[in-house]
């Protein structure tokens, strides 16, 4: 029941944003500057120059100071916070394009990034699905606190098994989980705040009788 209704959320959510491309653009699988744009955001139009900047290869990362980092990632408009954990990253990071093998040992990768200082739980998610390739969900605040106030699971409920609620979801719905985790952190940015704002979300009609749940 769970798993169809959040396939049905994830038909309306692609329904109001217009039906629109399934992930992020311009994002390649695999890619340095791939793993740059999710971690530290992509560069703004007219502020950077990529190469320029010295963040498309790891090995020019690598030999930056984290200060220098710092100045490099502002000059794009990402994220200049991230500079440590992109250092850390770049280190990590095997060479120009990792091979599918590589990337698929998501046991192992895992356990790497995990590793690396700065680099959290969601993080993990994000750069295993969107640089790797592997079919895997980030857990963001957006879907924790979207799967729990439509009572689809609760906080109490182990990784693996929201894992397998937004896959079979996603599934259902015929939609990538690329496409499910931007449709979910849309709507949490929108509606599904720390404070719910229930009227005029695509998914208001879906809530339990009597409103959200709120985790506890």
């Amino acid at each position: 029941m769970s798993i169809e209704r959040l396939g049905e959320a994830i038909q309306r959510l692609r329904q109001a944003d217009g039906g629109g491309e399934s992930g992020p653009l311009g994002m390649l699988p695999r890619q340095f500057r791939t793993l740059v744009d999710v971690v530290a955001g992509p560069e703004k139009s007219g502020l950077g120059q990529g190469t320029a900047n010295g963040l498309d290869r790891c090995d020019d990362v690598i030999e930056l100071s984290v200060e220098a980092l710092k100045q490099a990632l502002k000059r794009s408009g990402r994220d200049a916070r991230r500079a440590g954990a992109l250092l850390g990253l770049a280190l990590w990071w095997p060479g120009d394009e990792p091979d599918v093998d590589w990337c698929e040992d998501q046991t192992r990768r895992r356990a790497e990034l995990t590793a690396v200082r700065g680099v959290g739980h969601e993080l993990v998610d994000r750069i295993l699905l969107l640089v790797l390739g592997v079919a895997t969900m980030p857990l963001s605040r957006a879907a924790l606190r979207v799967g729990c106030r439509h009572g689809w699971s609760g906080l109490e409920s182990e990784y693996d098994e929201w894992q397998q609620l937004f896959r079979q979801g996603s599934e259902w719905a015929n939609s990538s989980l690329e496409e499910t985790d931007r449709l979910i952190r849309q709507v949490g940015r929108s509606h599904c705040r720390t404070r719910p704002d229930c009227v005029g979300c695509p998914l208001e009609s879906l809530l339990p009788e009597g409103g959200p749940y709120e985790p506890e």
